[in-house]
């Protein structure tokens, strides 16, 4: 299985089953030292990038299947790449983490992202949509998505 920090909408539970196919148990409060979170431009949903002096919180979801992590990548897309960092938990442990960082043409706003203002103004339109993604994604995208999984599980 796979451990995952989420930064953004997947840390709403309900978002975090839609995508995932599942409801998992809750994650831990986790901190990802050397990254701010910002609105993506345009958009109603962050990502992170490096800067000095800051972090960002979220949460360390474990027993992540390759599905599962299969059904993440194709959620967030082409414009964001998986990647292992290191989170601390509350009591100092570092743990190994899978996240997804944008790449360098996705333009981060200057203006914060507030997981609670996300729920109250977007989160019902955001289910409606991910279920509807997912559920018409193709079948060979996931199996390929999969296996890149199950390679990255065996590292």
């Amino acid at each position: 299985m796979l451990s995952f920090f989420f930064y953004g909408t997947l840390m709403d539970p309900d978002l975090q089953a839609a995508v995932l196919g599942r409801r998992l148990p809750a994650g831990i409060s986790v901190v990802l030292a050397g990254y701010r979170r910002r609105l993506v431009t345009g958009q109603d949903y962050p990502a992170i990038a490096p800067a000095k002096n800051a972090s960002v919180s979220g949460l360390l979801v474990a027993g992540v299947s390759p599905a599962m992590a299969a059904r993440a990548s194709i959620y967030e897309g082409d414009q964001y790449d998986a990647v292992s960092l290191t989170v601390t938990t509350t009591d100092g442990a570092a743990c190994d983490a899978w996240t997804f960082l944008p790449q360098a043409d996705v333009r981060l706003s200057t203006r914060d992202w507030s997981l609670d203002t996300w729920q109250q103004q977007h989160k019902s339109r955001a289910l409606t949509s991910a279920r509807t993604f997912l559920s018409t994604a193709p079948a060979g995208g996931l199996r390929r998505a999969e296996t890149v999984w199950q390679t990255r599980r065996q590292r």
